[in-house]
């Protein structure tokens, strides 16, 4: 399902990755959570909107797996901003599919790339225009977080508590995740290369001892990945709608 190959030398804004061919193993049923409604409208439509109706973003590269057939229903299908590319076994291999897919076809490599989770459907607009205005002001790579308030335990395979972990300096890494498109390739394709599992992409920067921003969210940020998700989801997204 590959889009055609096109020339990307000209693009001069910013390109959005996202990974969407994973199933939702946490979250059960029998369609993959990206595809579940609220409100009438598919979790990965609601996503794409944010970035195919900002003016910031010049290509969404969707990544969906191999044997997908569900992202055909897609409202946003038609869209000449939207490239479809195939997924891998894991998010970093599909996040890798497509970053060699933008480098194939000739994206800048100074392109500003970020990468969004499919169901982070709550991502508001002033929050990522923070994230995008960090990127233009450090010029690293940057990410949106939110500190950790709740007292933090390591467990055993027993479900025992081994160790009390300080929660200063401890933030949960959210999506997007920004980074120079050649910086963000090169890191991702040597830790993939090295075997190394990551999941997210400030793993792979980080690990190839590039420095990265986190930038601090200021509204819910929701990652659905259970099935409780979906109402606080549609009271976010309503409480959005509404201001």
């Amino acid at each position: 399902m590959q889009s055609n190959e096109s020339d990307l030398s000209s693009v001069s804004n910013f390109v959005v990755v996202i990974p969407a061919a994973g199933v939702g193993k946490r979250f059960g049923g029998d369609i993959a959570k990206q595809y579940l409604e609220i409100d009438g409208r598919m979790i990965l439509d609601i996503t794409l909107d944010i970035f195919l109706s900002s003016a910031y973003f010049e290509k969404v590269v969707l990544v969906v797996s191999p044997d997908d057939e569900q992202f055909k229903h897609l409202k946003a299908i038609d869209s000449n901003k939207l490239i479809l590319i195939d997924g891998g076994e894991q998010r970093q291999h599909s996040v890798n599919n497509a970053l060699r897919y933008l480098y194939d076809n000739g994206l800048p490599d100074i392109t500003p790339v970020l990468v969004h989770d499919a169901v982070r459907p709550c991502l508001s607009g002033s929050d990522l225009e923070k994230l995008i205005q960090s990127f233009h002001k450090n010029k690293k790579a940057c990410f949106l977080a939110e500190p950790v308030s709740d007292s933090m335990k390591k467990l055993n395979l027993e479900n025992k508590v081994v160790e009390n972990i300080s929660r200063d300096n401890l933030v949960r890494a959210q999506t997007p995740q920004m980074s120079q498109f050649l910086e963000l390739k090169n890191a991702l394709s040597k830790v993939t290369k090295s075997g190394i599992e990551v999941t997210d992409e400030v793993s792979a920067l980080v690990d190839c001892d590039i420095e990265v921003q986190a930038v601090f969210s200021e509204h819910p940020n929701l990652k659905i990945t259970h099935p409780r998700d979906l109402e606080l989801a549609k009271n976010i997204l309503t409480n959005q709608s509404r201001s």
